[in-house]
């Protein structure tokens, strides 16, 4: 392994960790801490410092992950010794490498809805319910659901998109003809 590919592949897991991480808190471990908050203003300013931090901290493990991806992408032929007139579909890397950028802009896809619509609508209707104002909790369940399912879709899309990058990088497999 040459350290160039070396520094990539690790900067690329050090992005997918800072990236998956958080998620992971914020789907296992946050709605059991937030029921323990028992005031429902604190609880809405907590939610609030919590994903914008994700944000901060999730989007910069994407620009890593793409960073070095598209580093590797751009080496493999001298990575795995494949002549760099060979075609990119003639091997196994390619083909996967396009199904797994597939689900990366699917996963980006849902994240965006979430973090740009679904996440501030449950924010805000959170934050109605703590000002007392009248909102139906059958509205707030309901976006909190729609909340949940997304988020568990985008981390098992990203579990996916991690084991395709275990396949990708295991050079018998990737090397392989098509």
């Amino acid at each position: 392994m040459n350290a160039l590919h070396a520094v990539a592949l690790w900067v690329h897991v050090f992005g997918i960790a800072i990236w998956v991480g958080p998620q992971i808190f914020l789907i296992v471990g946050w709605p059991a801490a937030s029921a323990a908050i028992s005031d429902p203003v604190t609880r809405v300013e907590v939610v609030r410092v919590l994903t914008r931090r994700f944000a901060y901290l999730g989007g910069f493990g994407l620009l890593l992950v793409v960073g070095a991806g598209v580093s590797m992408v751009l080496a493999w032929p001298s990575y795995y010794a494949v002549p760099w007139r060979a075609a990119f579909f003639e091997v196994w890397f390619g083909p996967l490498f396009f199904a797994k950028l597939a689900i990366v802009i699917v996963m980006l896809a849902i994240t965006a809805r979430h973090m740009f619509v679904v996440g501030p609508a449950q924010i805000e209707a959170m934050a109605a319910a703590a000002r007392g104002e009248p909102i139906a909790p059958e509205v707030v369940a309901s976006v909190r659901r729609r909340s949940r399912r997304l988020s568990f879709t985008g981390l098992l899309l990203t579990f996916v998109i991690m084991s395709l990058g275990a396949v990708l990088a295991t050079a018998r497999f990737s090397t392989r003809e098509f």
